[in-house]
């Protein structure tokens, strides 16, 4: 039997942070929580995936701790659900967002230097790590040998998303977008920011409260993972 993917999905603020609101008073926090919810049922009827949400209802959950997660566990992705806003109320489409490599190298960096840091990797790279912990130039050689690694699944992963969300919805821009975001820049977890669409767009934001739409866009990120993983990973079981 094949072990199951594990997806963090993160459903963007929550709580006290309502993240943005639009003039009609809709928060960014409840529609990123309902497409979380709708796309952990997607993935947990699946023999592929086992889903976990960083909150399952209206709590606030502290950046630190979304990362304490990802650094303690062995999370095979993160999706990071957000709802995006503008001055510009004409501005809309949905957009894929991943860290930068600048950011990444900085954590990478902090890693190194605080020996007494403890972060969850795969066996094969924390062996190689432990039996050389004194060898900072092999461990950050390592490290960026493996967030190479998690830049290309991160590309690669959001042009099937992309493809699910063409579909459904208009694109912002049809290649990820890079940026230095403290969910996305754990080093032992690829990951992507998926925004949704603009809730100060008003075509958009009549979509976005609905199910009906809620659904087609949890909908289009299964269907990305989906995809994407038998594609990838279950096509190089079959030629090993």
């Amino acid at each position: 039997m094949l072990k199951k993917f594990i997806i963090l999905i993160d459903p963007g603020h929550g709580g006290q942070d309502p993240g943005a609101v639009n003039s009609l008073g809709l928060q960014e926090k409840k529609i990123t929580l309902k497409i979380g919810i709708k796309l952990k049922n997607l993935l947990k009827n699946s023999n592929l995936f086992y889903p976990v949400l960083t909150r399952n209802d209206d709590s606030y959950v502290s950046l630190k701790k979304r990362r304490d997660f990802l650094k303690n566990n062995h999370v095979s992705f993160l999706i990071s659900i957000h709802v995006d806003s503008s001055k510009k109320k004409y501005v809309s489409g949905a957009s894929i967002w991943i860290t930068t490599n600048e950011r990444m190298h900085r954590e990478i960096n902090n890693f190194i230097k605080d020996t007494k840091e403890h972060i969850y990797f795969p066996k094969n790279i924390q062996n190689l790590i432990q039996n050389k912990k004194y060898d900072l130039f092999l461990k950050k050689t390592i490290l960026d040998l493996q967030f190479n690694n998690f830049q290309k699944m991160e590309i690669n992963l959001s042009n099937y998303v992309f493809q699910q969300f063409k579909k459904i919805i208009k694109l912002d821009k049809i290649t990820p977008n890079y940026a230095s975001l403290g969910i996305l820049s754990s080093i032992n977890t690829p990951s992507m920011l998926i925004e949704t669409g603009f809730i100060t767009n008003f075509s958009e934001e009549k979509k976005l409260r609905t199910d009906e739409y809620q659904n087609k866009i949890a909908n289009a990120i299964y269907m990305g993972l989906k995809n994407y993983f038998q594609d990838t990973f279950l096509s190089n079981l079959r030629d090993t």
